[in-house]
């Protein structure tokens, strides 16, 4: 192996585990200075009012399942949030924070609100489950004045509270990985650039030392 073939698989080496340790050093920082998170998860359960009549309580119950859709969507609303917007946090950033899921062929609606205080998490959560409650009951037929549907709230925010810290060993990994591969596509970049370089000196050099034609 020459000299100019070492130097340019040593040249390329550098730039890949460079980048790859740089990625890893970024990555891993970025994990290790992001706050721990709690995430509270409140749910209600819809259903027909238990008082219905026998013979209304089907259809009641049809209406439900097939408005479920209608209820997560809900959720996410001006009138729920709003429910929630007293705690430090506007409308808009507990809407960026919260998951809201219908799990298949139930009636349960699941508010999952994430937050880096776990105080305000819970919190935050046990208002919005509230809010859909009521806004529920709102928007349901009704007989008599009162709501055909009723909304239970089955598990409140506190007693469902999840943290998560942020792995830096994983993030680290992650951005080793991705910086080997913006290193190699550095490397071949730099050595196709230096090879022509090569080429284009090869043929200079040649011109030079061709006879002038007579």
């Amino acid at each position: 192996m020459s000299a100019r073939t070492k130097n340019a698989v040593v040249a390329f080496l550098a730039v890949v585990l460079g980048t790859a340790v740089l990625g890893a050093v970024v990555a891993g920082a970025a994990a290790a200075l992001r706050p721990e998170t709690y995430t509270s998860t409140a749910t209600v359960m819809v259903a027909p009012d238990k008082d219905l009549p026998n013979a209304q309580t089907d259809s009641v119950s049809q209406y439900v399942l097939s408005n479920m859709p209608t209820y997560n969507n809900l959720a996410t609303t001006t009138t729920v949030l709003q429910e929630a917007a007293d705690h430090g946090r506007s409308t808009d950033e507990i809407s960026q924070h919260l998951a809201v899921e219908v799990p298949t062929g139930s009636t349960l609606i699941k508010l999952a609100y994430t937050d880096t205080d776990r105080e305000r998490s819970a919190a935050v959560a046990d208002d919005l489950v509230a809010g859909l409650q009521k806004a529920i009951r709102e928007y349901s037929p009704r007989a008599d004045g009162t709501s055909q549907v009723d909304v239970t709230i089955v598990q409140d925010g506190a007693s469902a509270t999840s943290s998560s810290t942020p792995q830096v060993s994983r993030w680290a990994t992650v951005g080793g990985v991705v910086g080997a591969i913006v290193g190699l596509a550095a490397a071949q970049a730099l050595s196709t650039r230096r090879a022509k370089r090569a080429r284009d000196a090869g043929s200079s050099a040649a011109a030079r030392t061709e006879p002038a034609s007579s």
